[in-house]
C-alpha cells in the first residue's frame, strides 16, 4: 500500500496514549499507522478526505456463521434451535459443495469487511471433508479479513 494520509476525520483511537479527535489525520504506510493527530504534512502522498468521517480500529465479530452468508433472510420463522438445525443441517446445509462453502465464506468475509469488521470468529460447522474445510479458510484468506 503506498502512503496514504486521511485528513479532518474524527477519530476514536481506543488507545489512551494516543486519544481520541475531533478532527484530525492519520498516516498510514505499507499497512501501518505512521501517526496519529492534527495537521500532519506528509508531502507526496495520496490524500483521503475524512471530513464527516469517524475512523475507528475493525471491530471483531465473535460468532458468525460465514458459510451461511448466501441463505441471510430464510428462516426468520423458525421458532427455536430446533428449527433452525432441522431446516439448515438436515435440509439445506446438504446440498452444499466445497465451492458454495468458498463463495460463503468469501461473500460473508468482504461483507464484514465492507461493514467495519475486521476479525471473526468463524464457526463453520458445515464441513464435511478436506476439501470443504480448505476451501472455507482458503476463501477467508482471498477476502484479507
Amino acid at each position: 500500500m503506498p502512503r496514504m494520509l486521511i485528513k479532518n476525520a474524527n477519530i476514536l483511537s481506543m488507545d489512551p496514549a494516543v486519544g481520541d479527535f475531533d478532527d484530525a489525520d492519520i498516516l498510514i504506510e505499507d499497512d501501518k499507522i505512521l501517526a496519529v493527530g492534527p495537521n500532519i504534512e506528509a508531502g507526496d502522498t495520496e490524500v483521503v478526505d475524512g471530513r464527516g468521517r469517524i475512523v475507528t480500529p475493525g471491530l471483531v465479530n465473535a460468532h458468525i456463521h460465514t458459510w451461511e452468508y448466501q441463505l441471510r433472510g430464510i428462516g426468520a420463522d423458525w421458532v427455536s434451535s430446533r428449527d433452525y438445525h432441522a431446516n439448515m443441517h438436515k435440509k439445506l446445509a446438504t446440498h452444499y459443495e466445497a465451492r458454495d462453502v468458498y463463495l460463503g465464506n468469501l461473500l460473508g468475509a468482504l461483507n464484514q469487511l465492507r461493514n467495519g469488521t475486521t476479525t471473526i470468529v468463524d464457526w463453520c460447522h458445515i464441513l464435511r471433508d478436506a476439501e470443504m474445510t480448505d476451501t472455507a479458510i482458503d476463501a477467508l484468506e482471498a477476502s484479507g479479513i
